[in-house]
């Protein structure tokens, strides 16, 4: 008997879809078959591939304001007007691949992927991985599809009224948390972990991270923590960036202090658990991390953010377990609030006490298996996945 077969929609623009790609492959691969394709760089838009690699160059070299117009005011018509290709070429994954379940857990794609399924027959499943619904619904109020299911971060007012608002049923709405990689669901043991590091006995640990593919901005912030007297161990995360990394290594930490410079790694879930604070930019899917391990977010704003991760920004702060560097001379301040002032570390305890639990790994199981059950007496309706779809 064949195991049944889900279809991953992704992306490589940023880190955030291809790690919730891996995170359900972790959490389902050994009771499904998965596939993971990318609709958006198979898209040629007038013959040429899309624009996810401008977007990492946007990312990487902190061209923000760039980055949040492309994604405002060129991609949305760019892909609107191209809709109908779009779902033909899912249509053609799903003839080609026979999935059981098409998954998206991309922006932008979910209205022609939603047709694709419907046509072809089959339950369509969005995972999204964002605190703001934005750019996830585009044109779903045109959705024909019934048998559909949305995961999001959590039973925001916000949240839900962007859903009904696109005609999303209440009963599709599934509150069940952003995907958190299997790593974060394992217990910990800080100081063996620390030793495995080779990081410094008594030394608080600044963990600084802004994304997969690196960050200009992670330079200041290094060489901005380092100067500080502060009994200091950081952990610089420099993503695929090797030129970052280069540059990393030539910082000269004041006396007392240490760092290291860790290039791209699935050891996420480590990194954290050896570190004290988290020094980052808005990104979801560090946001949610550091909320499971229950760290101080010191989050960059002297950088324009992307602008559907301002619902990042505040949800730290009105959960009240982190705030905002504006500048670099903050650092000092916020480092000694943070670590030595007994108010605000009892503050902190007190707040993550109060912030809900991340249930995706538990539910998305059942979810799925719900998703992908056989009809009633096992009859099986016959789909369009029995011919071949128009030619893009």
């Amino acid at each position: 008997m064949r195991r049944k077969k889900l279809l991953i929609l992704s992306s490589y623009g940023g880190y955030g879809h291809i790690a919730a790609a891996n995170t359900l492959t972790a959490l389902l691969g050994d009771q499904y078959e998965i596939e993971v394709v990318y609709p958006i760089k198979d898209l040629r838009i007038m013959g040429i591939p899309s624009g996810e690699s401008i977007y990492n160059f946007l990312l990487s070299n902190n061209l923000m304001r760039t980055n949040n117009f492309m994604v405002r005011y060129l991609a949305p018509p760019a892909l609107r007007a191209r809709e109908e290709k779009m779902a033909r070429l899912i249509e053609k994954y799903i003839d080609e691949k026979k999935p059981d379940l098409l998954v998206s857990v991309v922006c932008y794609v979910n209205y022609p992927a939603s047709e694709a399924a419907h046509r072809s027959g089959i339950p369509f499943l969005l995972v999204t991985v964002d605190y703001d619904m934005h750019n996830y619904m585009k044109s779903m109020d045109k959705m024909r599809c019934n048998d559909f299911k949305v995961t999001i971060s959590g039973d925001l007012p916000s949240i839900r009224e962007s859903l009904l608002q696109h005609r999303i049923s209440e009963a599709s709405i599934e509150p069940i948390g952003l995907p958190l990689r299997t790593g974060f669901l394992e217990a910990k043991n800080k100081d063996m972990l620390r030793e495995k590091y080779e990081i410094p006995q008594g030394k608080r640990v600044v963990l600084v991270m802004f994304g997969g593919v690196g960050s200009k901005y992670t330079y200041r912030y290094a060489e901005a923590i380092a100067a500080t007297s502060s009994n200091l161990h950081l952990v610089v995360c420099a993503g695929r960036n090797g030129k970052l990394a280069e540059k990393l290594q030539r910082i000269q930490p004041a006396a007392g202090n240490s760092i290291d410079i860790v290039p791209f790694t699935e050891k996420i879930d480590e990194l954290f658990a050896v570190s004290d604070l988290l020094v980052t930019k808005p990104g979801p899917g560090t946001i949610t991390e550091a909320m499971r391990c229950k760290l101080p977010i010191l989050i960059d704003r002297m950088s324009t953010p992307l602008f559907w991760e301002e619902a990042n920004i505040e949800l730290v702060l009105s959960n009240k377990v982190g705030a905002c560097i504006h500048t670099l001379d903050e650092i000092p301040e916020l480092l000694n609030r943070y670590f030595y002032d007994e108010v605000t570390k009892r503050a902190l305890a007190e707040a993550y006490q109060r912030v809900s639990e991340n249930h995706f790994a538990e539910k998305i199981v059942p979810l799925i298996e719900d998703m992908v059950s056989d009809p009633i007496g096992g009859e099986v309706a016959m789909t369009s996945r029995s011919f071949s779809p128009n030619s893009l």
